[in-house]
């Protein structure tokens, strides 16, 4: 805590004089959130909001949970549509999804907690986009991810000892959208928050060329060192400090837990590199 106390207290008198750095970082942010995220990030949460309440969420997660079930040691069906939707969509779309589906009762905690743990990492679809250029090793990776998050799963989700069935609620789609449109708006505030202040704290202590810089926030660090495939595969597993705190933001569990899972993707990275 002493350590953390001081290093807080330097960053705020590197805020105070310099202020062009910072001002210039904020509106970095700013518009990296404002033209990229928010009009993806937001419509997403809300459109994923929607689909959980259709019937036919339902009966995917009933056609897939006896393979899922086999392959990723899952408990409840809905759990297989969580899987497939982290793939699509990538966290933290995929962490309130999983929040959602546990305030409903439709998944355990423990398995909450695992599939966090398990299947955050950025869409794929997304991943291809910005890493157009190691599109092989990407597909390699991605095939030892599912690996390791199949191992993750088999290792550590408890097979539940009571069958309990989904619960689930019929709602009109025009309250879930209203209810929607109101509880997204803190969620992406506050990654605008977290956006801002880790832009601010790497142009304040790191150079441009800082190679560590997607380690700590992926999605400006990713487009910086799109050309270094070993950074971008180890960064890619590791996820971001910045998309860490997002999840952990969203979605309550303990971050040593979660920053520890991140490791095994880490090294996975470096494996697809190689």
């Amino acid at each position: 805590m002493i350590i953390m106390t001081i290093f807080l207290i330097i960053v705020l008198f590197l805020l105070f004089t310099n202020p062009q750095i910072v001002s210039q970082e904020v509106y970095n942010a700013s518009y990296l959130w404002f033209s990229v995220l928010l009009p993806t990030m937001y419509p997403s949460f809300v459109i994923l909001d929607l689909i959980e309440t259709m019937p036919l969420t339902q009966k995917l997660s009933k056609l897939l949970f006896p393979i899922f079930k086999f392959i990723f040691n899952i408990n409840y069906q809905k759990s297989a549509f969580i899987i497939i939707l982290s793939f699509l969509c990538g966290a933290p779309a995929s962490t309130k999804v999983i929040k959602n589906c546990l305030e409903r009762n439709e998944i355990s905690k423990n398995e909450a907690d695992n599939l966090i743990c398990a299947f955050s990492f950025l869409s794929l679809p997304y991943t291809l986009l910005i890493c157009n250029s190691i599109k092989v090793s990407l597909f390699l990776f991605y095939s030892l991810l599912t690996l390791i998050s199949c191992i993750y799963m088999q290792l550590f989700n408890k097979k539940r000892t009571i069958t309990l069935p989904i619960s689930f609620e019929k709602k009109k789609l025009t309250q879930t959208f209203f209810n929607s449109l109101r509880k997204n708006i803190d969620i992406v505030i506050n990654i605008l928050g977290i956006l801002v202040i880790f832009r601010v704290i790497i142009k304040l202590f790191f150079k441009e060329s800082f190679i560590f810089y997607p380690y700590l926030e992926i999605l400006g660090g990713l487009a910086q060192n799109n050309n270094n495939s070993f950074v971008t595969l180890s960064a890619l597993g590791f996820l971001g400090i910045s998309i860490h705190l997002q999840i952990i933001n969203i979605y309550s569990i303990k971050y040593s837990k979660f920053f520890i899972s991140r490791l095994p993707f880490l090294l996975l990275g470096v494996l697809a590199f190689f």
